[in-house]
Formats: structure tokens, C-alpha cells, sequence
């Protein structure tokens, strides 16, 4: 059971369907130990570079939602390593979730990843130029932990007292250099760097390269011996930087979970950049449970071809790659919170595991399984 669960998360066995253009992936309603939940996502890029996975035990649940840039390495690599970091050190503590279980796994993950980079060097330059945003939720019993590097975001559906329409709580910050709050943030950390952020090519940018302050990986604009070497001069030019210039140091929020509480929705900010909060907890308050994930989904995709009017038709025929330039790649959780009134055993137990992971690639996912249907057919 415990191998099956880890080998979900690391990408075998994928479940759910893809869409009829090969570009989108949804899985049916699952359980957890809270109520139930969805997934969904949507490759633009080349190669998908978001990756999703809900590990669900009977004490407890993990959500983790990995966007990354330069390539899929990093996002692949939390994919596999996050939460059997967190496992171990809840371990350690007897079992017990914690805000500085979460820490230590973040840290030990971007540890490990440094480690994959200096194996890569030199024959690998470009590992050095990888990086991911790391969304991770947790579940123990009544209490929620929402820990976040980068701009994804966690966000809350909640009935007001007295019932009506829910609200939306947001619960984790976005790391992005877009907001003049975390511009200040980053220039408060460098006083003596007047180029630590700068606005080129139509945005807020960290070193003029990156719009995130705090991420996995990026080892380049974190050690300067990398940017500084000549070896790295094949993917970039040299970063001057007196310290690192992004931060891997996680932001935690820890809530009780109340009656009020409806539902979560983690995602990258491939879903964000076309819904605001408010619109993404409306539709899931509105709509059936099934496939809501997906519908979130297509909801930011129908908003992503409004801008550049075309219909969503016209998106499925658009190859992955170009359709980076309509939306980005899309990863949505929803999670329903239905039994968390009561207090619950706050230990992560190790059976019965069941763990879902979207596919690693979605387009080479979805032409495999046409493959296997037709060889069937075939043999037939």
C-alpha cells in the first residue's frame, strides 16, 4: 500500500482522463480525511513545468502544488521529495504535524535539490538556472497549515455567521515582486543594491530575470559562484549580488479549522493570473462537486481566450508551447472540508495511504493512453 501511494506521487499510474485535446487532465472525486476532493490542470508549455499531488491518510492530508520555471526539473524533484521529507520529520517529532516540521522539510528539500545541481555540474549548466514555487497544505485533525514559497495561493470558502454567500479568505502571500509590499520587502533586505529589483520588459523583476522572491532551486541567483562561473556564462550572464538574491525560507500560516469553513482551492498562479479569489470560491460555492476542479480550469481558460479573442475551440488547436503565450500551465486542488467539527488525532500515520499526482507531462500522458487504447483495439 505504502509503495503504491509513493509511486502515484512520483507519477506512475496516473489517475483521471485527459481531454479530447490532449492539453487538459481532470481526476473523479476522491476522499480524504476531511470530506472529499478534486483535481484538475492544464499544460501550456512545451514540457508541463506545474505539478499537483494530494497524499491522503486517515489523520491526515497533504496538498502540494509545484509551479515551476526554467523547466519541470524542480517542480518534478518537490513532486517527489516534499512530502517524504515531511513524513520524516513529523516522524521525529512522534508523529506530529508541526510549523517547524513544515520548515525543516522545505529546508531539506532545497538542500537536496543544491545537491542535484552540483551533480549536474558542469555537465548541466542550465540546473543551475531551474527553480519552482512551492504551495504545500497539511491537514491534522482540526488544524490547517498552509506554508508557500513563490505565488501560488491557498484560499478559503467560508460562510459568514448567519449563512448567505461565502467570502473568500486568502491564506497564503504572494512572493511576487508585482506587489509594491514585497518590492519594499526585497529592498529592504539589499540597502545597498539599487538593482536588486528593477522593471524591464514590462514587469517588476528581481536582478531585471525573476518576478518571484522566494522559491525552490534558482541556485544561481542564491550562490554566486554559480552565476559567477564561466561555465554558466552559456545560459546567462554573470549576476552581481552580494548575498542571495531570492529566499527559500517558507511562509507559514496555521489556522483551526471552524464550521464555517466550506472548502480550500490551491493552485498556481496559472489559475490566478484569469480569476480573482472572490470569482474562483463563487463558482465552486455554485456548482456541483463533481469536476470542479476542472471547472475552475476552464473557467480560467475561457477568461484567458476573451483576452486574446479566440474561443476555446480555437485554444485545443493550438499546439503546447505556443499556447504558452494565451495562459500558463494550470494546477487546481479543491479541497471540501465536511469532517473537521469535532477534534481529530493531529498524527500522520503512515497506512492506508492513498496518494494522487496529476501526470507529469500532461501531452505525453494523454498520447500514451491513445496509444494503449488503440494497441488494445488492435489486438482485438
Amino acid at each position: 500500500m505504502m509503495l503504491r501511494a509513493v509511486a502515484r506521487c512520483c507519477g506512475h499510474w496516473p489517475p483521471g482522463a485527459a481531454a479530447a485535446d490532449g492539453m487538459l487532465w481532470q481526476t473523479e472525486l476522491r476522499p480524504h480525511a476531511a470530506g472529499e476532493f478534486s483535481m484538475a490542470a492544464a499544460q501550456a508549455n512545451l514540457v508541463m513545468e506545474d505539478q499537483a499531488q494530494v497524499l491522503a491518510s486517515p489523520a491526515a492530508t497533504l496538498v502540494g502544488v509545484y509551479d515551476g520555471h526554467g523547466g519541470p526539473d524542480a517542480s518534478r524533484f518537490l513532486r517527489s521529495s516534499l512530502f517524504p521529507h515531511v513524513q520524516r520529520f513529523a516522524k521525529e517529532q512522534g508523529g506530529e504535524m508541526s510549523t517547524e516540521v513544515i520548515r525543516r522539510a522545505f529546508g531539506a528539500a532545497e538542500e537536496d535539490f543544491l545537491q542535484e545541481v552540483r551533480q549536474a555540474w558542469p555537465r548541466l549548466p542550465r540546473m543551475a538556472a531551474v527553480g519552482s514555487c512551492c504551495l504545500l497544505g497539511a491537514i491534522a485533525g482540526d488544524t490547517l497549515y498552509v506554508a508557500n514559497l513563490g505565488d501560488s495561493r491557498a484560499v478559503l470558502g467560508r460562510r459568514v455567521v448567519g449563512g448567505g454567500m461565502p467570502v473568500a479568505e486568502r491564506l497564503s502571500t504572494d512572493h511576487n515582486v508585482s506587489s509594491e509590499e514585497v518590492r519594499h520587502d526585497v529592498a529592504a533586505q539589499n540597502p545597498d543594491d539599487a538593482q536588486i529589483v528593477v522593471h524591464t520588459r514590462g514587469a517588476w523583476r528581481i536582478k531585471g530575470i525573476i518576478q518571484v522572491s522566494r522559491s525552490i532551486g534558482d541556485v544561481y541567483l542564491k550562490k554566486p559562484e554559480y552565476s559567477m562561473d564561466p561555465i554558466f556564462r552559456q545560459i546567462g550572464p554573470v549576476i552581481s549580488m552580494k548575498r542571495p538574491a531570492l529566499s527559500a525560507e517558507p511562509q507559514i500560516q496555521v489556522r483551526k479549522l471552524k464550521p464555517t469553513d466550506q472548502f480550500l482551492i490551491f493552485a498556481s498562479d496559472g489559475l490566478w493570473e484569469h480569476l480573482s479569489d472572490n470569482d474562483a470560491v463563487q463558482i465552486v460555492f455554485k456548482n456541483p462537486r463533481t469536476g470542479i476542479a476542472n471547472r475552475l480550469v476552464r473557467a480560467a481558460l475561457k477568461e484567458a481566450t476573451k483576452r486574446r479573442e479566440v474561443s476555446l475551440n480555437d485554444l485545443k488547436t493550438i499546439e503546447r508551447g505556443v499556447r504558452r503565450h494565451f495562459h500558463d500551465d494550470i494546477s487546481v486542488v479543491v479541497v471540501y472540508l465536511d469532517r473537521h467539527r469535532g477534534r481529530r488525532q493531529t498524527r500522520v500515520v503512515d497506512s492506508s495511504m492513498n496518494c494522487t499526482s496529476a501526470p507529469v507531462d500532461i501531452y505525453s500522458s494523454s498520447v500514451q493512453s491513445v496509444q494503449q487504447r488503440k494497441d488494445y483495439r488492435d489486438s482485438g
